[in-house]
């Protein structure tokens, strides 16, 4: 019971009419508090999922730029066995997981190397095939990979089999070059979906990207093609004056193009050597350069347009001599920690950064060691995989 007259802010006591006005203002008052809460909350939860939507996104894109800017929308995986290398413009690594070359059933994947050191598919199935053109890179069948390039937009180029298909930033698969039946004698203006470029196997497909991103294909010892704006291909001119294997020649395999221009090429006329083809089509021998294995080397564009090879360690390739590059050389000796046991460099690729990128002969002979992934950096090298141990070491 009140015994006392309410005083209501100033109001006269016992005023009803005052009391039920001020009732009224009260309630409109925490009427209108409730909404400003309301709005505070739900306007701080849109910011802070502005916020993650943001973060996500620009992580997305990154990641995805390591994937050649392709969204790394597929599952969580596994690499069996480290294949060709590239490096997308925001600097992610893609790795190809070469299922497909013997060592287990099923078609080959190309993954992403996440920041936690797990890998992500960003296109193959598993399955062995071509199917899947037009639809998720992830969900597409893959044959044998055996060469990735990436464009500066983050598309990225992929030599399959017989044909070189792309990967596009929204994570979408088509085939540009190639309708894989029999490898035969490509002429001048060919259509790239009519060229028969074989199945890979024996004779996989070797791609480069000139700085004006033209696409070079090197058909397994026989020919090298330039891709033109109007979709067609043509026969690289190739003519060697001096030497003995003076006049044209074939038997390309690994190649690059520089910075001027000049397409670099493993193997050539003489077999385990470097060849320089220069934008007027004469071609002059560099040097001796044999890969891992027995192979052909290497050849990959590096830091200042140049072009390096994975021939008994890394060199690089200037116009009439190969340098052997020390500030890599030197790390990669150290990988196996062993005496009288090296790295037997075989894919590699560079970040934009300059960081080195190289995995060696799969299930590396002997004394129980495994096939490694590694990076170079500022002379300091880090071990990011090792074969049946998924996680960085």
């Amino acid at each position: 019971m009140i015994t006392s007259p309410v005083e209501i802010e100033n109001g006269p006591p016992h005023d009803e009419e005052a009391l039920f006005r001020e009732a009224r203002r009260l309630r409109r008052r925490r009427w209108t508090i409730g909404l400003l809460i309301t709005a505070i909350v739900l306007g701080g939860t849109a910011a802070i999922v502005a916020v993650v939507t943001s973060v996500g996104g620009a992580n997305t894109t990154a990641m995805s730029a390591g994937t050649a800017g392709v969204l790394p929308n597929g599952p969580v995986a596994m690499l069996h066995v480290a294949g060709p290398l590239a490096v997308a413009p925001d600097g992610a690594l893609y790795v190809t997981d070469v299922i497909g070359s013997g060592f287990e059933p099923g078609g080959d994947r190309v993954l992403v190397r996440l920041p936690d050191g797990r890998f992500r598919a960003i296109a193959g199935d598993s399955k062995v095939g071509f199917p899947g053109d037009g639809g998720p890179a992830v969900r597409a069948e893959l044959s044998s990979v055996s060469d990735l390039v990436f464009a500066p937009d983050g598309t990225l180029y992929i030599a399959d089999g017989g044909r070189v298909r792309t990967t596009s930033r929204d994570g979408v698969i088509r085939t540009i070059v190639g309708n894989g039946e029999p490898l035969r004698t490509i002429a001048n203006g060919t259509p790239a979906l009519s060229a028969a470029l074989g199945s890979g196997n024996p004779n996989p497909l070797q791609i480069a990207l000139s700085p004006a991103r033209q696409l070079y294909v090197a058909t397994g010892r026989s020919q090298i093609l330039r891709m033109t704006a109007a979709g067609k291909l043509d026969t690289v001119r190739a003519v060697v004056t001096s030497g003995p294997w003076k006049g044209p020649v074939g038997g390309w395999y690994p190649i690059a193009v520089d910075a001027h221009g000049n397409i670099d090429v493993g193997g050539g006329p003489s077999g385990w050597s470097i060849w320089q083809v220069a934008p007027n089509g004469v071609a002059h021998y560099v040097g001796y350069g044999r890969g891992s294995g027995g192979s052909d080397p290497i050849l990959q564009p590096g830091p200042e347009g140049a072009i390096y090879a994975a021939a008994s360690g890394l060199i690089r390739i200037e116009p009439h001599k190969l340098v052997p590059i020390s500030s890599f050389n030197m790390p990669l000796s150290t990988v196996n920690e062993r005496p009288g046991r090296y790295f037997p460099l075989t894919y590699f690729a560079f970040s934009p950064n300059g960081t080195l990128y190289a995995d060696d002969i799969p299930g590396n002979i002997g004394d129980e060691l495994h096939q490694q992934l590694v990076s170079v950096h500022n002379s300091r090298i880090s071990r990011l995989w090792q074969e049946k141990n998924a996680t960085p070491k």
